[in-house]
């Protein structure tokens, strides 16, 4: 999640700009807010803030305290993973198991799933193409 200074923000909209979901940013106002229900995460926009308005919200503190009290957390891991682990991917799966995380999975997953879906309601319905 991205953390907005509204001190530092100028809304010069550099952020909106970069942003690949650009509907997660809101420039109406005196500021550029985040509607974290639509952003990725991704972080483009705090690089491209000139002004240091922008920061990734760093959660670890809570993240551990919820696996403390047994809190269920499943781990959605980005594909990045591999390329940065560099073939330690799945001992950083094994880690996050073994501190209480109860199941890992690739985000990409819910895309197999809605694929699997669309290919089953073909079959089932033949729908026709438009």
């Amino acid at each position: 999640m991205i953390f907005v200074d509204k001190d530092k923000c100028v809304n010069c909209h550099r952020c909106i700009a970069v942003c690949p979901s650009k509907l997660c940013n809101d420039g109406s106002g005196d500021y550029v807010k985040v509607n974290h229900e639509l952003c990725l995460g991704c972080g483009a926009c705090i690089e491209a803030c000139k002004h240091d308005a922008r920061h990734g919200i760093d959660d670890t503190e809570e993240f551990f305290a919820a696996l403390k009290k047994g809190v269920g957390i499943v781990a959605i891991v980005a594909p990045a993973v591999a390329a940065h682990f560099r073939g330690k991917d799945l001992e950083l799966n094994g880690w996050l198991k073994s501190v209480g995380v109860k199941a890992v999975f690739d985000v990409g997953f819910g895309a197999e799933l809605t694929t699997k879906s669309y290919v089953e309601h073909i079959k089932r319905n033949n729908p026709k193409c438009r």
